[in-house]
């Protein structure tokens, strides 16, 4: 049976984090990606150069959606494409430099925001949490 108040507390934690960081969008989305685009880079910084249907999976976009936000992440300079040296059909999208630096910058604001919002608990409880995270998302 599902853990209904592990299930509310991890919404609302999820809620304040996506509150934190659009309340902090105006100093960094210089770039004016809104979050679903800087999921996408965010993700590409984790993946590594990817086939645009394992990126499409990873953020759980559709196919449109996609296509539109990797031309839009191309204009500004943010990624680049390449065919795909075993497939020439297969597009692959890797971050160009400004998008490694916008990378970087969500990654320190994301991670200034969950410092606010773990503010009240103990180093001890972050260790842990940080130990059950790692095997729910590895």
């Amino acid at each position: 049976m599902p853990d209904i108040q592990l299930a509310f507390l991890i919404d609302r934690l999820m809620r304040r984090l996506h509150v934190g960081l659009r309340d902090k969008a105006h100093d960094f989305d210089t770039e004016k990606l809104g979050p679903g685009n800087s999921m996408i880079l965010l993700a590409l910084g984790d993946m590594g150069p990817a086939a645009i249907q394992d990126l499409t999976r990873r953020v759980g976009r559709d196919k449109s959606q996609m296509t539109r936000s990797i031309q839009l992440l191309e204009r500004k300079g943010l990624i680049t494409r390449t065919a795909c040296d075993k497939d020439a059909r297969v597009s692959v999208v890797s971050l160009a430099p400004g998008g490694e630096a916008m990378v970087d910058m969500l990654r320190q604001v994301i991670a200034e925001t969950i410092d606010e919002v773990l503010d009240p608990v103990s180093d001890a409880d972050r260790t842990a949490l940080i130990d059950i995270l790692s095997r729910v998302a590895p």
